[in-house]
């Protein structure tokens, strides 16, 4: 069963079974809106927490809005500290759901790689634009950016790193309850799994959901550049990355 509720006069839809209507996420915004300052200690206080297990904890941040009409959709493991930092921060100045979307997603020499891997693909041509660099500004209606887990995730205080995901009972409820049904939704997009993780997850709820995902370029590397062997991966994959676009 789903809700809607408006904010910022951005309709935003929530789902009962994911805890956000118990967890009050309404409240939780206003709360980021009232903030005087931003930063760890505000952010992971415990009037954000949503779930926690052993070591592992969900914070809420505002990456709720989905963009059902997306043609493409960019999956990471989960939002790390600095742009949760920069989701509440874009709230706190008054801005939109979509907006810290907008502004919060792949920044920097990630973005670049990103968008290099993208266009030697062919994704530009297969959306009909130039580049997929204007798919974070002028074409961003045709992009979803999301995550396995959406909400911000720490492991004994730090960004966790996507180890044994689906071990972790937590986080296969989570990613089963929430990520499962934007899968679902944007199942006839491209989609492009940022990393083995996110790779073997999806692959997971396809096979489980028999969800028949139009074209999903597993093997896609994570393009951060803490990953060494990302242009390698890219190179490994190419072919076959190329393959299902073309078929798709």
């Amino acid at each position: 069963m789903r809700k809607v509720i408006k904010f910022n006069n951005e309709k935003t839809s929530i789902d009962r079974g994911s805890g956000l209507i118990k967890h009050q996420m309404p409240k939780y915004l206003n709360q980021i809106k009232a903030l005087k300052k931003i930063n760890k200690s505000i952010v992971t206080n415990n009037k954000f927490l949503i779930n926690k297990e052993g070591n592992i904890k969900i914070y809420y941040a505002p990456f709720d809005y989905v963009n059902s009409k997306a043609k493409i959709m960019i999956v990471g493991i989960t939002p790390g500290l600095q742009q949760m930092l920069q989701s509440f921060q874009v709230i706190n100045d008054g801005k939109s759901l979509k907006e810290v979307k907008d502004l919060s997603s792949f920044k920097g020499s990630m973005r670049t790689t990103l968008i290099k891997y993208l266009d030697e693909l062919k994704v530009n041509k297969k959306l009909k634009i130039k580049s997929c660099e204007s798919l974070f500004n002028k074409n961003s209606k045709h992009l979803h950016t999301t995550s396995l887990v959406k909400y911000p995730v720490f492991d004994k205080g730090k960004n966790y790193s996507g180890s044994n995901i689906l071990k972790k009972k937590i986080l296969v409820e989570f990613i089963e309850k929430n990520f499962l049904k934007e899968l679902k939704t944007l199942k006839k997009a491209i989609i492009i799994p940022l990393g083995n993780t996110v790779s073997s997850t999806i692959e997971y709820l396809n096979n489980k959901y028999n969800l028949k995902l139009a074209c999903f370029l597993k093997g896609f590397p994570h393009p951060s550049g803490a990953n060494a062997r990302k242009n390698i991966q890219f190179k490994e994959n190419k072919r076959n990355m190329k393959l299902l676009l073309r078929n798709r």
